[in-house]
């Protein structure tokens, strides 16, 4: 049960994370700042715990480490803050977490030569209906700043399967997962943002200073990531992404109450598609939550196959 809990805590924040960014770039803060706090205060809080399990951790761990953080830190992170000052909060909810299932199904039988269950192809299925209905929706609306948004969206949840499809293979632990791909993100970020900044961080207001660093640094960039880390480790791939697809409805909800963004009718039925989606997916499957996806016989392009 500890893995539900874990992927619980990681849908509750990632439902208000977009909400809460989309009220950061459209306001106060410049996107790249909020990607230093993301990963700046999460490499502080994450520092400590590498210090003292340095020797715990192997070499392999710390290599790996390093596509990783393209995959969920930096790379990921920089694409879903940046397309959402250009596209709505509820986009980034439905075309990230959202998605991430079908892109799981997708990648893991491309790259890594894994067969996916029937409810899992049916499932990414309705989600990518979901994805059509809501470029439809910016394309209606000639809304070419949106569709750009979008697209940073997918990539992002792209990007955020690989991770998933790779973490149970890393041998490491939650935490020193989480730790490792958050430091080395800090290493790019934040001498760049000291580098290229035109004007310092303190210059906003101190309350909206202490809830972007709540929210960046503390909740996405290490509450999330570590409860995220556990589901994955504990329920296996598909199942923790198609729990963490909840994200769209509980987001399109606070986005519409905080931030006054009303969905259009093609947005709603990209919800309702996305939410089905999650509803197929997530039904119990066969076999352990380990293993929910049989492996193929041929070899996956020389990549490692996640276990």
């Amino acid at each position: 049960m500890t893995g539900y809990y874990a992927a619980a805590v990681a849908v509750l924040i990632w439902a208000s994370y977009p909400v809460a960014t989309r009220a950061g770039v459209t306001g106060t803060f410049a996107a790249e700042e909020l990607v230093t706090l993301r990963f700046g205060v999460g490499a502080l809080l994450f520092l400590p715990y590498l210090l003292l399990h340095f020797r715990a951790i192997g070499r392999e761990a710390w290599l790996r480490g390093v596509p990783l953080t393209l995959f969920q830190g930096a790379g990921m992170g920089a694409l879903v803050i940046c397309g959402l000052q250009f596209a709505p909060a509820n986009h980034q909810a439905a075309l990230g977490p959202g998605v991430n299932l079908a892109w799981v199904a997708l990648l893991g039988f491309l790259v890594f030569a894994k067969r996916p269950s029937a409810r899992l192809v049916v499932g990414a299925a309705l989600c990518a209906i979901g994805v059509l209905a809501l470029t439809f929706s910016s394309a209606a609306k000639e809304n070419l700043a949106a569709l750009a948004g979008d697209a940073m969206f997918l990539a992002a949840s792209a990007l955020g399967a690989l991770y998933v499809l790779q973490l149970r293979n890393w041998g490491v632990s939650a935490i020193q997962a989480a730790a490792i791909v958050t430091v080395y993100s800090a290493l790019v970020v934040v001498p760049w943002h000291f580098w290229s900044a035109a004007e310092p961080l303190w210059r906003v207001a101190p309350l909206e200073l202490l809830w972007q660093t709540l929210w960046q640094g503390v909740l996405i960039g290490c509450v999330a990531l570590i409860a995220l880390n556990h589901a994955i480790t504990r329920l296996g791939a598909e199942r923790s992404s198609a729990l963490v697809a909840l994200v769209p409805v509980l987001s399109a909800i606070l986005a519409l109450v905080f931030l006054g963004e009303v969905p259009s009718p093609a947005e709603i039925a990209a919800i309702l598609a996305i939410s089905a989606g999650v509803s197929v997916a997530a039904s119990r499957y066969s076999g352990s939550p380990a293993s929910t996806s049989a492996p193929m016989k041929r070899p996956a392009c020389g990549l490692s196959r996640p276990g």
